[in-house]
């Protein structure tokens, strides 16, 4: 069943990826009935990379990678956090940046180390180019535009895999109440990011700046990473201010995220979320769930 959502990625335009992000919750319930998870997924990893190894293919080594980041990855994290006392907080760091740094280190095995903060976004570029019709759904029909926002994405491919392995996340931690486990309980209006993340914040800004080549390039994905992470933190702060009436409604919530992903406007979510960080935001009866 977990290939089956994973697949629907690949198999079924624009829906795919919604339904992509249920692919962990099947192994997940394995844990929560008391199997081994790696009895669900194990099988599966040898099938697919074994059809890699005789059909050899760098889409399909990307596919068993993604398999890898979304299905495996957030399942054998919630396996972890059943024997940590970790905080929600940063067990979605360890999530996301665990993402970040499987999708670089893939990204500069294909390319080169050297030669991958070029080749990402030019690789965009002419796959957005041979797509011209999709690309105007997202109204990006102009070449110019078309090729500036494709050459922004292509270098942000490590950022924009670990948002979706922490969507990924943000699903799945709504679900292990319901599943059973002790994990995931508290209100999303007290989320409270990882007490480290300042540091990803500060080593990825002076890189982005500083650094040269690829150093430059995967610093600059390790902050957008950070700022999403903070983004979140952001939400729950303006969702804490709404109260627990509006505040846990899931319309209200739509509505604040849809809100704050305008590009402006998530910027001060992320500001929000690493004040928060430093200096009390949020309604004192909500301010739990300090990272452990």
């Amino acid at each position: 069943m977990s290939l089956l959502f994973y697949g629907a990625l690949f198999l079924v335009p624009l829906i795919g990826g919604f339904v992509a992000l249920l692919s962990p919750l099947p192994l997940v319930r394995e844990l929560a009935l008391g199997r081994p998870a790696f009895a669900a997924w194990g099988w599966v990893l040898v099938v697919l990379v074994g059809a890699a190894f005789l059909a050899p293919s760098s889409w399909l080594t990307l596919a068993v990678t993604g398999y890898l980041l979304v299905a495996v990855w957030p399942t054998v994290s919630v396996e972890v956090w059943q024997r940590r006392p970790w905080s929600t907080g940063r067990w979605l760091a360890i999530l996301t940046l665990g993402a970040w740094a499987v999708a670089s280190s893939v990204a500069a095995a294909f390319l080169g180390p050297e030669r991958v903060a070029e080749e990402l976004p030019q690789l965009m570029v002419r796959w957005m180019l041979g797509h011209q019709q999709t690309a105007k759904l997202w109204g990006l029909g102009e070449s110019e535009l078309l090729q500036a926002v494709a050459g922004m994405l292509g270098y942000l491919t490590p950022f924009l895999v670990a948002i979706y392995v922490m969507g990924v996340g943000l699903l799945l931690w709504s679900k292990l109440p319901l599943l059973g486990f002790a994990q995931g309980r508290e209100s999303f209006l007290a989320y409270v990011s990882e007490e480290w993340l300042p540091l990803g914040f500060v080593v990825g800004g002076l890189g982005w700046v500083f650094a040269p080549g690829a150093w430059g390039w995967l610093a600059a994905n390790l902050l957008a990473c950070v700022l999403a992470l903070y983004f979140v933190h952001g939400t729950a702060i303006i969702l804490a201010y709404l109260g627990p009436r509006w505040g846990s409604s899931r319309w209200v919530r739509m509505a604040v995220v849809v809100l704050g992903i305008q590009v402006p406007i998530a910027f001060i979510y992320a500001g929000l979320g690493l004040l928060d960080s430093f200096v009390r935001l949020r309604p004192s009866s909500d301010n739990e769930g300090s990272s452990s």
